[in-house]
Formats: structure tokens, sequence, C-alpha cells
């Protein structure tokens, strides 16, 4: 039966009904809201039961020829919104089918209902297609295209200019949770992969200088990297409101950026944005977006706020990109890497002398524990870099917590160390290297109960860092609490099995528990998945148990095995001096650790609270040690 004029025609399916001329979705009678866009598309592929609506059809029809944001990510988006608002599965949908790099297609069997202020007629529409119907017949499309687009505009209109408006006041509070994910290198280079990470590793951190802004940190949500996620569902998962996410495609000397911001809660589109710029404005465009989505979040700023978030750390483009190349490489941790990022980190210096940030990332690479050089050739350079970086920005958060650093494993200089944690926790209580290494401070000093509170916070702002999992099970190994320990270091190894400090240091704590056999699995475990100067210190751990177990001639075997290598590249005395302390020959163990003293071996800062080397405490040399590394008394 045809629609007399004035008609309102309405489809029925599964329990939903669609409103071809308004546009309005029910359910059951209650209404479901959809934003314009997923709405004019909802109704387009309606339109066409069981037939193909290609995506440069809806391109055309839905956002016209001049389209401002990136087509793809709001395309995605609004199919996100739809199948949201349907309840349907992407992967055995019941409504929405992608037939991919070509378009969608309606599957469910439509009911159409005609209301002339009678009594509604029901009448069967097309047959659904069904995908495993090859020559299935296309339906006659019962709805003129014209007709479509012309109601379309006209229902975009109403929605925009008199119901929108109310819906953004309904929605006005502000946003006070966000996931930057990782982009997506669009670009056929993998070079350009520093961009990629750089962009959004930035963003997070100029966000995070919000203190109402909850800000997932790098370590968080580069776990998704390279991974084919729903932004919804990771918003979920690590409960924030909104998620951004992006791709960049770099061509020559253009750059193009697409960006998406989500609300978490019903899957729509907050902002989206594509920027074309040449690659030497990368700097300009980083801070356009850190203004542009802070803005978005319907954050407020103080003044202050807002000069921080935008400050230029430099005028330099060039210097710019060489930073976020060094961080992009520093975050590999390996010592290849390292070296690539001090490299990078030393070339924006000689574009920007005044560069204080790629101070301090030089410092970063200097000492971690990647970097294979020993402590007296590389921790001075790390020193010095902090302090010209601090000289340049005394509230540069990070080269406060670098400088701490030194001072605490290499100076162990106390009271100086733990005033510049105090004060890189008083610039930014939200940066959570400062909270993990400030609690490795504590627990080196034996004050564990403050230690606990530090890696705990440290946890709760970056929960999946592998590094900051790891290093509350070692605060529970030098406590002395070798249950909980285990635990935590089995919880870390469930983030990342090859993940290499947890498997020495759960190998040691089960050695602790006179867990022999485990031990000594869980220690040539760790040395497969370890490379560099960390697998000395498996191997000494090894050795160690090997001594104490009685097994002596293949713990001297390991003590050779470590002296030939010494002879190669830095191996810390503290190593063999583990390996004598368990063979009981205390002159050897002691003679080692005067070695280590002399080297300023990073061990030494906790030996103090490291359980293995109990059997010497005994022994006055012990004493006179510590007291020689100046622990607070």
């Amino acid at each position: 039966m045809d629609s007399q004029p004035g008609a309102e025609t309405t489809v029925r399916f599964a329990g939903f009904e669609l409103n071809l001329k308004t546009g309005e979705l029910r359910q059951d009678g209650v209404a479901i809201r959809l934003q314009p866009q997923p709405t004019l598309i909802l109704t387009l592929l309606v339109s066409q039961p069981g037939s193909l609506v290609t995506r440069e059809e809806i391109q055309q029809r839905v956002w016209g020829t001049e389209t401002f944001i990136d087509f793809d990510t709001g395309l995605n988006s609004a199919i996100r919104q739809i199948r949201h608002a349907l309840k349907d599965d992407t992967e055995a949908p019941r409504f929405i089918e992608t037939v991919p790099r070509r378009g969608y297609r309606f599957l469910a069997p439509l009911e159409k209902i005609e209301n002339n202020g009678r009594e509604p007629a029901v009448q069967p529409l097309a047959i659904p297609y069904r995908s495993d119907t090859v020559h299935a017949a296309k339906p006659r499309a019962w709805w003129d295209a014209k007709w479509l687009l012309a109601g379309g505009v006209m229902l975009a209109s109403l929605l925009v200019i008199v119901i929108w408006p109310s819906l953004l006041r309904g929605r006005g509070d502000a946003i006070d949770s966000v996931a930057v994910l990782p982009f997506v290198n669009a670009s056929t280079d993998p070079d350009a992969e520093y961009l990629s990470d750089g962009i959004p590793e930035t963003l997070i951190g100029q966000l995070s200088q919000i203190p109402r802004l909850k800000v997932m940190a790098r370590s968080t949500v580069f776990r998704y990297k390279g991974a084919n996620v729903d932004p919804q569902k990771v918003g979920r998962e690590l409960n924030v409101r909104a998620v951004l996410t992006g791709k960049v495609l770099q061509r020559g000397e253009m750059l193009t950026i697409s960006m998406e911001l989500m609300d978490v809660r019903d899957g729509s589109q907050l902002w989206g944005k594509q920027y074309n710029r040449k690659l030497a404005d990368t700097l300009a465009v980083q801070e356009d977006i850190a203004r542009e989505v802070t803005d978005k979040l319907r954050l407020r700023l103080a003044s202050v706020e807002e000069k921080r978030l935008t400050a230029h750390v430099t005028e330099n483009a060039e210097a710019y990109q060489l930073y976020l190349k060094g961080r992009y490489h520093w975050n590999k941790r390996t010592p290849d890497g390292i070296q690539k990022a001090i490299e990078s980190f030393q070339q924006a210096i000689e574009k920007d002398p005044g560069y204080a940030v790629a101070y301090a990332g030089l410092a970063d690479c200097y000492h971690v524990p990647a970097n294979p050089l020993p402590p007296r050739k590389k921790m001075p350079l790390a020193k010095a870099a902090s302090m010209k970086a601090l000289q340049l920005d005394d509230t540069l958060v990070e080269a406060h917590t670098s400088l701490a650093r030194v001072l605490f494993v290499y100076d162990w200089d106390w009271p100086a160390a733990e005033k510049e944690f105090k004060r890189a926790i008083e610039l930014n209580s939200r940066y959570a290297p400062a909270h993990q290494w400030y609690g490795g401070y504590l627990t080196a000093t034996g004050r564990f109960r403050e230690a606990d509170a530090e890696k705990k916070r440290a946890l709760e702002l970056e929960p999946l860092s592998l590094v900051i999992n790891f290093e509350v099970g070692l605060a529970s190994y030098f406590s002395r609490n070798y249950n909980q320990a285990i635990d935590q270091f089995q919880k870390t190894l469930e983030l990342d099995a090859n993940f290499p400090p947890p498997h020495t240091f759960l190998a040691a704590a089960y050695e602790q528990k006179g867990m022999l056999k485990e031990a000594t699995t869980a220690f040539q475990k760790a040395i497969t998945v370890t490379q560099g100067p960390a697998r000395a210190q498996a191997t000494a751990g090894l050795g160690y148990v090997y001594a104490v177990s009685g097994r002596k001639a293949e713990a001297r075997k390991i003590l050779a095995e470590l002296q030939s290598l010494s002879e190669h590249r830095y191996v810390p005395a503290t190593d063999t001096a583990l390996i004598y302390a368990g063979l009981g020959e205390k002159d050897k163990a002691f003679a080692r650790l005067d070695k280590a003293y002399e080297e300023h071996s990073f061990s030494l800062s906790n030996l103090k609270v490291e359980p293995r080397f109990d059997p010497l405490r005994s022994d006055p040399r012990f004493a006179d040690l510590l007291r020689s590394i100046g622990f607070p008394q």
C-alpha cells in the first residue's frame, strides 16, 4: 500500500522502529538518541535493505563534497554509534554488515508501518539480504533518494538548530578523564614511527599538567599500540570518560594528522579534525592539538595552566623533531636504542642549546640499566645533563627526578637525593617515575612503610607499567616479605612473560624461601630472556644458588664465566661478590665489594637491605662499608 500525502512512514525490525521522516529511533517505545550523521546513515542503509551502500555514496549524501574532518574517522565513529544503539555485534552482525573497503549493508527483515490517522497497517518489506545467497535479487528501493536527502537535510538542520544545543547543555559537564591512544602510522616509511609515537606521548605530558584531569600514562596506553582496538571498549577497560585516537601520514615534507575524540559513555564523537601541515610545522600543530583537545574536554584552564600547556619548550622545529626521535629510541630500552637516543638528543641540543627538555632526555639515557657503560663513565654525564636542564628550567620535573636518581644510586648523597625527589613530586605529583624512584630510595634506606606508599602511588598512576609493577615486588623482596614479592613478580609476568627483571628476582625470592629447585629453574629462565648488562646479574644469581645448595664446582664455573666476560665489557663487582658470599669465602667477597665501591656500582645502593648478603653482616667490614656509602642511620 502506497503512502498517502502527509503520511509518516515507519519501519520496524527486531523490536526497533525508525521513523523515516523524522529520523526518530525507538526500541519498545523508548526513544534512542543518535547524532545527526549516524541518523542519516542508518536511514540511508534502511532505505536499501539487503543492498550494498558504498562508502562513496555515504560520503556524498551525508558529508557532502566539502569534508573538514577525516572521512574515515567520521564514518567509523558513526557506524560504531549505530551499532551501539542497536546493540549489534561486529563479529556476528544482525543489522549492519561491513563489506571491507566497499561499504555497508542492512541485514534485518523490515516491516513498513503506514499511519494516516487510522489504525496502522503493517506490510512486509523487501526480502532481507542473506550472505549465503549468491544470486539474491536486489530489492527495489522503496525510498526516493531525492526525498531521502531532502528529509535528511531537514532532520539534520532541526537537530543542529533546535535539539542539539539543548542536548549539549545537558552534557556540558567537563570531562575529567582521558586516554590518548598511540596513533597509527599510516605512512609507508617505518622511520615516521617516531611521529605517530611522539605526538601522542607529548600530548599526554601536556594534558597531565592539568590537575583536575586524569590522563592515562604512556606505559598504560601504549600497550594497545599496533592492535586493532575498539576505542570505546578500551575506554571502558581503562575507566576513562573520553578516548583520543589518531593517525599520522607523512608524504615527503607534508604531514597529515587525523584525530577523533570519543565519548566512551555512548560512543559519540566529541570532536574530529584533520591537520594538513608541513613537516617543519610539527611543533606548531602540537600546540594547536593541545589547545583544541583541552577545549573539547570542556576544561576551563587558569591562565598559568594554559601557559604551561602551550609553552614552547623550543622555538626550533628541527630540534623538536630530533627530540621526538630521541624519546622514540629511548623508549625501546635497548643498548642500540639508547645509543640512537643519545645521538638524537645531542643533535637537538646542537640545534637549540637552550632546549632544557632535550638535556633531561639525555640524562635519562645515561642512568638507565640498558646503557652498558660503567657507572664512573655514564653517571657524571647524567648529572651534568640534569643540572644543565635545571639551569635552563628549574621547574622541569624530569630533570629533578633524573638528578635525584644520580644522587641516590651513584653519588650516595642521600639528603640531597631526597630533597630532589620531593621537589619533583611537588612540581608534579602525577609524575609516576618520581614516585617510583623515590620509593626505591626509601626501600634502600629501610623506610619500608613510606616506600610502600610511594610505590603504590606510582602504580595508581601507571597501573600497566612493567617496571613499576616489578619494583613494587622488589620492595617486598627487600623487606623480606617473600610471598608477597613472588605474587607481585608473577602478576608482572602476566603482563609480559618476557620482561627480564621479574624473572631474576622471582628466582631470588624462591632462593630465600629455601625453594632451591624452583630458584635454579627461574634463574635459568631469566638468563634466556635477558640481554645486555642485566644478564650478568641473572647469571650471578644462578651462581649464588649453586653455591648455597652445595654445587660449588658449578658456582665456580659461573665465576670464571663472569670474570672472562668482564675483560670485554663492564660486569659489576657486586655480581662476583655475591657468589663468593654464597661460597662462604668472605675475604674474597669483601675484596669484590671494595672493588664495587670504587666503581660506584648501582647495586651497592641496596646493600643495606639485600638479604643475600646477610651472611656478611656480622663482619665488622660490612658495617664499615655501609658507613662509607653513607647510609642514613
